[in-house]
């Protein structure tokens, strides 16, 4: 259900956000903040003016899948992306997958638009048991399983150190039409980044069966000098779900 290292492994800055829900997930704190590869191509328009597209791939490890309190997989995830921008566009794709074990499998798309410190996207997550028959165009809202949701975030690090990610759920296997509700706080000092949040279920039974604190925690990354030319992003969290009373520790690094 991502975006940048730490939306990756709790999504909830809505990466991605998309890129900036950092965060995507939108967490939502939003998949990832340091690309391995990056370069852009331009197009000429009818105009003598030039627009470029930037392409982004990236390749996160996380000790466990834990997305808005929910946990993922019970397992260690590979989460890949790619992520095409143009302008204030953003098109992506995101994955994750367990290293061992059979089980839940995700593949997700997304595309959102920004405009100033609004972010506005729209989530398709496609959850999938890779023991079962696949079939990912099964949109059939008795028998899917897709969810679609749409997100706002409200947020601008630079002006105000808050933002406020919205996510409802408005078609496929969620029938009760889930809203998340989540509060961000950003902080950073050097190259060390704190990202803390307090996500809440307001509507439906996706999250927990009723309303109230699903999400609560918060995430530190840092690059860790490996060489005078190499540095490691290191991603580290501590998540807990007041609802189920589950409490999670995770890391993650980006390739």
């Amino acid at each position: 259900m991502n975006s940048n290292l730490c939306e990756g492994i709790v999504r909830i800055l809505v990466k991605p956000v998309i890129t900036n829900i950092r965060l995507r997930s939108f967490l939502i704190v939003t998949l990832s903040m340091f690309n391995f590869y990056s370069f852009r191509s331009l197009a000429q328009t009818d105009s003598t003016k030039v627009d470029s597209v930037d392409i982004s791939v990236n390749v996160d490890l996380v000790s466990r899948y834990i997305w808005r309190g929910q946990n993922y997989g019970q397992a260690p995830s590979i989460q890949p992306y790619i992520e095409l921008g143009w302008k204030n566009f953003t098109l992506g794709a995101w994955g994750a997958y367990k290293f061992t074990g059979e089980g839940e499998q995700e593949t997700d798309f997304y595309l959102s638009k920004t405009f100033g410190p609004v972010t506005l996207s729209v989530w398709d997550y496609w959850t999938f048991c890779d023991t079962n028959e696949i079939d990912f165009f099964d949109y059939n809202e008795e028998t899917t399983g897709h969810l679609l949701e749409t997100q706002i975030l409200l947020a601008d690090e630079e002006v105000f150190p808050f933002g406020l990610m919205g996510g409802w759920f408005f078609y496929g296997a969620d029938s009760t039409k889930s809203l998340y509700l989540e509060l961000q706080y950003y902080y950073s000092k050097g190259t060390t980044e704190v990202t803390a949040f307090a996500g809440y279920q307001a509507k439906g039974s996706f999250y927990a069966s009723d309303p109230g604190f699903v999400n609560v925690g918060f995430m530190v990354t840092k690059p860790i000098p490996i060489t005078e030319r190499w540095e490691l992003p290191l991603c580290l969290g501590l998540i807990a779900n007041p609802f189920e009373r589950s409490v999670y520790v995770v890391a993650g690094i980006t390739f």
